[in-house]
């Protein structure tokens, strides 16, 4: 069956182009059709007054296994919430019953949904039992999920130290099980572990056919810590061992370093918002822009920010306005394009969705101009630094709508 959406204005195509009177024909969930003027006929047509029609947003990093955590230890440092083993985070996942992550990871795919995201990746502690809190919870929900495990080992300060020291046998059965469901592999970061260990891990992932990424220059130490034990940066051995697909965070990366990740065309995902939470400095978008990287938005750890990707572009564009934060100011269109294409891109999954385009997946996120964006003279502006998560009043996946606030017309052609 074919279905017509209609909306005053919708952002299409890789670029984010704004059209007026613009309409989006779905045949069997994927777009067929998108233009301006006289729609097509279908079979079903929904009508969308005084609203516009944006891609689904992409959350490109989440941990919402901490969801049942949320701001515990609010004003702790970076390691003291999050180094493995024994970060204040996992002593608290290991006291929480797994009944109560799983309904807290519930809430928070409902909130991802509710504010316009469509795809998520998250990074999964807890091997193959981590996993499957997620797969659980995803069971009754249509939001698309990308899920990355890591190992259930951890190396011991000496090993660290030495750089010494490989993954045993046992682990390495357990994540072969882990990647024959899961999408990729993400290690914590490099400095949690060996470089034979990052080998190993990359062999597994390849063989498995499955995206690598990882954590890496997230703190003011990172570098030094690693070339302290290795000669390398952080970033340096995650493409040298690891031979990783996605970077995470790259706040402390060195001029060196991003004209690796740029040579070696790499994308990034970047967490302003987390990381001015952890009291961290803003990472290098615009010079990562610059080079021609492929930055990508993402929320983090449910622990320190609610999954809201509206927050997160009105945080990142605002911020880097402020004077000395930045080499340059972002642009709208560039915080709109980090927030969906981009992270298609950066996912691989750039055939699939992340712009409205003719061949794509359906999925769209509808916003109500009639309530914060009402008498707005700046679209792409409003989208990314007034709209929220209020506004939201439809969203589809997969042309099929998974959230309707109701506010939509609806009428057979």
């Amino acid at each position: 069956m074919k279905t017509l959406i209609e909306a005053p204005f919708l952002v299409a195509g890789d670029e984010m182009e704004l059209l007026r009177g613009g309409y989006i024909l779905i045949d069997n969930n994927i777009i067929s059709e998108v233009g301006t003027g006289e729609p097509p006929s279908a079979e079903r047509r929904i009508r969308h007054e005084q609203s516009i029609a944006i891609p689904g947003l992409i959350n490109a990093h989440t941990h919402i296994g901490d969801s049942a955590l949320k701001d515990a230890g609010f004003g702790r440092s970076l390691n003291e919430l999050f180094k493995p083993p024994d970060g204040l985070k996992h002593r608290l996942l290991r006291d929480t019953g797994k009944d109560v992550i799983l309904r807290a990871v519930k809430d928070t795919l409902t909130k991802m949904l509710t504010s316009g995201t469509t795809t998520f990746v998250d990074f999964r502690e807890g091997s193959v039992d981590g996993a499957r809190i997620l797969f659980t919870a995803l069971w009754e929900q249509s939001i698309r999920a990308l899920i990355f495990g890591r190992p259930d080992y951890t190396f011991d300060t000496e090993q660290l130290s030495n750089n010494r020291g490989a993954i045993p046998a046992d682990s390495l059965v357990a994540l072969h099980e882990l990647l024959s469901t899961t999408h990729g592999l993400a290690p914590s970061s490099p400095n949690d572990i060996t470089d034979e260990a990052l080998q190993q891990l990359a062999e597994i992932a390849k063989e498995h056919r499955k995206l690598r990424a990882t954590h890496a220059a997230e703190n003011p130490e990172s570098e030094r810590v690693s070339k302290s034990r290795t000669g390398l940066t952080e970033v340096e051995r995650a493409v040298e061992y690891f031979d990783v697909d996605l970077l995470v965070h790259l706040i402390y990366a060195s001029q060196r370093d991003l004209d690796l990740v740029a040579e070696r065309d790499i994308p990034v995902a970047v967490c302003p918002r987390a990381n001015a939470s952890l009291g961290l400095r803003l990472p290098p978008i615009p010079e990562m822009l610059d080079r021609g990287i492929t930055v990508c938005l993402g929320t983090d750890n449910v622990m320190l920010n609610q999954p809201d990707m509206f927050r997160e572009m009105e945080f990142t564009l605002k911020a880097y306005r402020i004077e000395k934060t930045a080499t340059r100011h972002l642009s709208p269109k560039e915080i709109l394009k980090m927030a969906t294409i981009n992270g298609a891109r950066a996912l691989k999954i750039d055939d699939e969705t992340g712009s409205i385009k003719e061949g794509k997946s359906a999925d769209l996120t509808v916003i109500d101009l009639n309530r914060n964006l009402k008498n707005t003279k700046d679209l792409l502006a409003a989208l990314t630094h007034r709209a929220g998560a209020e506004d939201v009043s439809s969203v589809l996946i997969g042309g099929k709508i998974v959230f309707d606030m109701g506010k939509s017309s609806r009428g057979n052609c």
